[in-house]
């Protein structure tokens, strides 16, 4: 425990102060259950140290909470384990009768406790500065928002004391408010993490009795808070309208209370958590007056200087308008036809085409309920006006569904056999009949009734919205849509066996994933294993007489191609006389080199013979082939010839000064040129 240095910790500061505990009826059995017993014990423990408190002196009071935080979290422990508001009639059905005087008389011993810590001065004598105290509570957290919050939840209804504590607190220290301020807005972050828990829950059908006590028990305490916060002081109202708290109360009524109603009633009539659902509907009803009549006692203090406040007023009036349920229930609870007359009367240069807009909304009955039906709902209790106007529409919002998806695959069946027929007239037969074989007969036959037609084609203007299929994949597989293309055939996240082949990485199923692989794949000898057995045993077919007879119809057909001396491509006809043929072949190997040049490529070796014979005609005597010029000489380290150096720099001093690098670049302009193939 941290001290100031150089002072010596006194008895108060180093004492344990013990900590309440909850009461064991109202504890989870998930904790595990203690005795009565050992629960009268510890509270007794706890109301002993709370009145050694009470009785300090000033000085040492404050000594004591400034520096023994044992003393503060003893304090904290009644407020964070104390019986709500709504289960404190159970003490009275205890038949040990000691508990509920036990756990009153703690009650009010935290309760005087509290008043102490929030207060200045004692009496006359005992006091303090109140900048000093204001400084003080509110830089050591002895009075910090959640105790604010859990004090006007304990002990708010029907004090008027916690009303003035917490006005006086507030303006004594300003930092109070921006406190409270985000302490609401959390109360409104808190509405939508339930929601959306409560939408994860149904959407995944996971409300089992146990999710469903949670979420209840949940949506109960946020809803006696914000009831005890509005109704503790003006200035919590006031805080409220601040940070808009009125359309999350009618959002979280209607998604989130009503649908816990019709889940909890669907599973058991008769429990008990109903009765703790309409009394979480009434609070959140009650908030809402109370918010929103701010805006009316402005109006009607300063009229003239009141145009913010009555815009505001028909701006959330207006925007609860989309929660259908809130709004029967808000106007069957509260004279919404009184707020109207007052915001008229008393704020001439309100907009009267927005007024009655919204009065219209408001005060208009319901269209497909006659009188009787009406006033019938209007007095039903309001449990059972949950029940009658938004469970049966909850519960019979999947059958909808199915019964649209139904209608339109039937829609779509007869305008594949009749497609010149008009999708409003076939879908209106359908609903008549209810039947698609009917329907379809009728359709075939021709012989409709005429009323029939005359009702289906009655609203021309009419347009039918065709399904979604977003719907219909919902109602098969319970999953919520977010992308057009989930559960199609390729779907895999809802699917099994798709349609196709679905490629995953490189390359595609079955194919060789390397070189290496495909190069060692022969399969393919396999498969052509039954061809190479064919030729496995070779047998001898030839036919000597067809043979004869094919060599010589060969040669009578057959002619020799001869080159003439001055032609290339010439062709001349075999002579039939054998002895030019004679005579020709030993001119031919007379003149062995006159038939040289017409041949593919001369020899090298007869043209070199013919180019030094040149030479030497001319008296020029031809040079040896010359030699390569040597620059790798000795190894290393045993020295090197000087001819041998001479060459290493003739080559440094003539090589090339690039790479060879330019044989693409060539072949291109070749390629660009038709010197080589494409």
């Amino acid at each position: 425990m941290m001290q100031q240095k150089g002072k010596v910790p006194t008895e108060d500061d180093v004492r344990y102060f013990t900590k309440y505990t909850s009461m064991p009826t109202f504890q989870s059995p998930v904790e595990g259950q203690l005795s009565y017993a050992m629960w009268l014990s510890e509270t007794k423990w706890f109301i002993k140290d709370m009145r050694e408190l009470l009785l300090l002196k000033h000085d040492r009071f404050w000594h004591t909470f400034m520096n023994n935080e044992m003393a503060m979290e003893s304090v904290l422990s009644f407020m964070q384990n104390a019986i709500p508001m709504y289960l404190t009639y159970k003490l009275n059905s205890l038949e040990n009768k000691e508990i509920a005087k036990l756990y009153s008389l703690a009650h009010k011993t935290v309760y005087q406790i509290i008043c102490r810590l929030t207060t200045p001065q004692k009496n006359r004598h005992d006091s303090m500065d109140r900048q000093l105290f204001a400084n003080m509570i509110y830089d050591h957290f002895t009075v910090s928002m959640p105790l604010i919050f859990d004090f006007i939840f304990i002990y708010g209804r029907g004090n008027e004391k916690v009303s003035s504590i917490v006005e006086s607190i507030v303006k004594l220290q300003p930092k109070y408010e921006v406190d409270l301020k985000m302490g609401l807005q959390y109360l409104i972050n808190v509405f939508a993490s339930i929601q959306a828990r409560c939408e994860s829950e149904i959407r995944n059908q996971n409300l089992s009795e146990s999710v469903l006590i949670d979420l209840v028990l949940y949506a109960l305490d946020c809803s006696y808070n914000l009831g005890s916060l509005v109704g503790v002081s003006a200035v919590m109202r006031n805080m409220c309208c601040d940070v808009s708290m009125e359309y999350p109360i009618s959002n979280f009524y209607e998604n989130v209370v009503v649908a816990l109603y019709a889940c909890i009633q669907s599973e058991n009539e008769n429990s008990e958590y109903l009765t703790r659902l309409n009394d979480s509907r009434i609070e959140l009803l009650h908030a809402f007056r109370s918010i929103i009549h701010v805006h009316l006692d402005k109006i009607l203090q300063d009229p003239e200087n009141s145009l913010l406040s009555a815009d505001k007023f028909l701006g959330i009036l207006t925007e609860c308008l989309a929660n259908n349920v809130f709004v029967n229930d808000y106007k069957n609870q509260y004279p919404i036809d009184v707020d109207f007359e007052i915001l008229e009367q008393a704020y001439s240069s309100v907009d009267k085409i927005e007024l009655d807009f919204i009065r219209n909304a408001y005060t208009a009955s319901t269209d497909e309920e006659g009188n009787g039906q009406k006033n019938n709902r209007r007095s039903q209790p309001l449990e059972k006006a949950i029940h009658t106007s938004d469970s049966n529409e909850t519960q019979n919002c999947r059958n909808e569904a199915e019964k649209a998806h139904e209608v339109q695959s039937s829609v779509q069946y007869v305008l594949d056999i009749l497609p010149h027929l008009d999708p409003d007239y076939v879908r209106g037969v359908i609903e008549h009949f209810d039947c698609v074989e009917k329907a379809l007969a009728v359709l075939l036959e021709g012989n409709e009734d005429t009323q029939l037609i005359n009702d289906s084609k009655k609203d021309t203007n009419g347009e039918i919205v065709p399904e979604d299929p977003l719907d219909s994949f919902y109602l098969q597989t319970g999953i919520d849509r977010l992308n057009i293309y989930d559960g199609d055939e390729f779907d895999v996240m809802s699917k099994s066996n798709v349609k196709g082949t679905i490629k995953k990485g490189k390359g595609m199923p079955g194919n060789p994933k390397s070189f290496r692989e495909l190069m060692d794949d022969k399969r393919h000898v396999n498969e052509m294993r039954h061809v190479y057995s064919q030729y496995s045993t070779l047998v001898d077919m030839d036919d000597d007489e067809y043979d004869d007879t094919f060599e010589a119809m060969a040669e009578s057909e057959s002619r020799h191609i001869k080159l003439a001396k001055g032609a290339k491509n010439l062709v001349i006809e075999e002579s039939d006389n054998d002895d030019e043929a004679d005579t020709e072949d030993s001119e031919t190997e007379s003149e062995p080199n006159k038939r040289a040049g017409f041949d593919f490529c001369e020899n090298p070796e007869i043209a070199r013979k013919r180019y030094e014979e040149r030479l030497n005609s001319k008296g020029v005597k031809a040079h040896a082939p010359r030699e390569a010029a040597d620059v790798r000489g000795n190894p290393k380290g045993q020295g090197q010839d000087s001819k041998v150096l001479q060459n290493r720099k003739n080559k440094n001093e003539h090589k090339a000064s690039q790479g060879n690098h330019n044989r693409k670049r060539g072949a291109t302009f070749k390629r660009s040129r038709g010197m080589v193939p494409s």
